[in-house]
């Protein structure tokens, strides 16, 4: 396992303040893409909104798809709009 950690003193600064993920040696950059989408998602961005920021994955998993499709059905993301693929 991998660690990335950022971290900063900027008082000033409206980003976080420290971050650190175990995650495997091999993440490739569309995993880590899929991983700051859902980040996003978790802390209360809109659907839209991450969209507009990351644009379409360029990778998803059948969990990936098991849970967009999850989403659908609970009415948490429009059928045409996308939150992780």
């Amino acid at each position: 396992m991998a660690k990335l950690e950022y971290h900063s003193e900027e008082p000033l600064n409206r980003e976080a303040k420290h971050i650190s993920f175990d995650v495997p040696d091999d993440m490739n950059i569309s995993e880590y893409k899929i991983m700051c989408v859902r980040l996003a998602s978790a802390i209360g961005y809109h659907p839209t909104s991450i969209y507009r920021a990351f644009g379409e994955l360029d990778y998803e998993t059948e969990s990936d798809r098991d849970f967009k499709d999850l989403l659908k059905s609970l009415n948490i993301i429009p059928s045409s709009g996308s939150l992780i693929g």
